[in-house]
């Protein structure tokens, strides 16, 4: 750890030990290696706390032979980035690998890159510069722009790379970095034009047990152990990566939860559809034996029992569920498989078990949809209200089509059109419901870094490496193309 230089530095050094001082050990971990490895959560540290995914391939890293990895997080205030591991700065580590999984975290990335001088294509970088590695959800699919930006991306799932990982991985320079990567099946590397020539699958979650090393007092599953019970989605909804790109779904088996759980008081479960788990009615079983308190995100609809909503009502006040669209034939389109009376039911079941906070999250942005169809989102919030919640929450999202999923090849409506929709949502709506739209400029933000060409990756980058405001620009280039 170095000293601090002025004020402004031994601040940001403070913000970085504090997060750390939030943290219990489940398993050791150990820095050791020769090669530094900067595992960069492109947003806060609640975010980066409660992704399993990042805190599993800082674990996964460590146990590579000649890997120091260590593990950051943005905030708009740093300049220095400092390793939450060590405080030791981001300089001086070799290869910078950027967990990407929200295309808005981009422009996060791009702050980043421009502090600490390094040039933001790959073609204008140098032997003296850090390599820029790219993994993570956003990764099982190629985006034309990481093409330009990236140096190396890896794509699919870690745990089965590790061992060519490990034969690679060794402190060299830069350029024998690069050729050993391109020497990986999994891998991209853009300026040596290396393709990915398959996507790396880890077909047994029992043989990893993907569970994570350390429990943070911060973020959305704070004090809770995080353990992946599923990867992929037995579902195929139009809109989604998850069902295409990381099938088929594959499951944590009951003697591995129960080995973790008889250990820990409180889980956070994590999975695309925790009610889709084969075995939940054992798993409800193993965790009240345990004693367990459990936390788990948004559940599918027409999984849901009376039991698994008791039992998951004694842990948490709030239901949250994902119906997308109010009306059946919106839904068909998405292919979100519900019927109205799936959708009744469980809402029944929900307030039958003692719920009194209910979360919904919808969908609109379709040509399909009429008038009728975005002002039935406020007939079901009335309705929510007169079953006898007494919070209803409403997270009302416009439809960005993505790579790697059936809608990839829709346009994101006009922005025009788009408000002129909220406004008619916005109307119909009860007073006591809680209502969040989110941003229109960050969903188009969302749609431009999954739809451009690397020509605009190009143009993009360029213009961006002169400005002082990176999202100033990318929302120029979107409305412009």
């Amino acid at each position: 750890m170095r000293r601090p230089r002025d004020a402004r530095d031994l601040k940001e050094q403070n913000l970085v030990a504090r997060s750390k001082a939030g943290e219990r050990y489940v398993e050791k971990i150990e820095t050791k290696g020769d090669l530094m490895v900067a595992l960069v959560y492109p947003n806060g540290y609640e975010l980066a706390a409660s992704n399993l995914g990042f805190n599993l391939v800082w674990k996964y890293l460590n146990q590579l032979e000649r890997v120091r990895c260590e593990r950051f997080f943005f905030d708009e205030s740093f300049e220095r980035f400092y390793s939450i591991d060590s405080l030791t700065p981001i300089d001086q580590f070799a290869i910078w690998a950027f967990s990407f999984h929200f295309e808005n975290d981009i422009v996060n990335i791009m702050k980043l890159l421009l502090r600490k001088s390094v040039p933001l294509r790959n073609v204008d970088r140098s032997q003296s510069h850090p390599i820029i590695l790219f993994g993570g959800a956003l990764c099982y699919t190629e985006l034309p722009l990481l093409n330009v930006l990236a140096d190396v991306i890896l794509h699919g799932d870690i745990e089965s790379m590790l061992p060519q990982l490990n034969e690679v991985l060794h402190p060299t320079g830069r350029s024998e970095l690069l050729r050993a990567f391109a020497g990986l099946p999994f891998a991209s590397v853009p300026i040596l034009g290396k393709k990915c020539e398959s996507v790396s699958h880890c077909a047994d979650l029992d043989f990893f047990v993907p569970v994570s090393p350390l429990i943070c007092r911060l973020g959305e599953f704070a004090h809770k152990l995080l353990v992946e019970i599923e990867r992929g989605c037995i579902h195929r909804c139009a809109y989604c990566m998850m069902g295409k790109l990381k099938k088929p779904a594959r499951f944590l088996s009951l003697e591995r939860i129960a080995s973790v759980s008889q250990k820990h008081d409180s889980v956070g479960l994590i999975a695309s559809n925790v009610t889709d788990y084969p075995w939940l009615d054992e798993l409800i079983d193993l965790l009240e034996e345990s004693k367990v308190s459990v936390s788990v995100s948004s559940l599918r609809m027409d999984r849901l029992s009376e039991r698994f909503l008791r039992f998951l009502r004694k842990h948490q006040k709030s239901f949250t569920v994902a119906l997308e669209s109010p009306s059946e034939r919106i839904r068909a389109i998405m292919k979100k498989d519900l019927t109205e009376e799936q959708v009744e039911k469980a809402f029944q079941l929900a307030k039958k078990a003692g719920f009194e906070e209910i979360k919904v999250y919808f969908m609109f942005g379709f040509e399909e949809e009429s008038e009728q169809d975005l002002m039935a989102i406020g007939d079901m919030a009335k309705h929510l209200l007169e079953l006898g919640f007494k919070t209803v929450k409403l997270s009302i999202n416009p439809l960005v089509p993505k790579r790697g999923t059936e809608f990839e090849k829709r346009a994101m409506q006009d922005e025009k059109i788009l408000r002129q929709k909220m406004k008619i949502i916005s109307s119909s709506l009860p007073v006591r419901a809680k209502v969040h739209f989110e941003s229109l400029r960050h969903s188009r933000i969302q749609f431009f870094i999954n739809s451009m060409d690397e020509d605009i990756a190009e143009e993009l980058l360029m213009k961006v490496q002169q400005a002082d405001s990176p999202e100033r620009v990318i929302n120029d280039v979107a409305r412009a193309v």
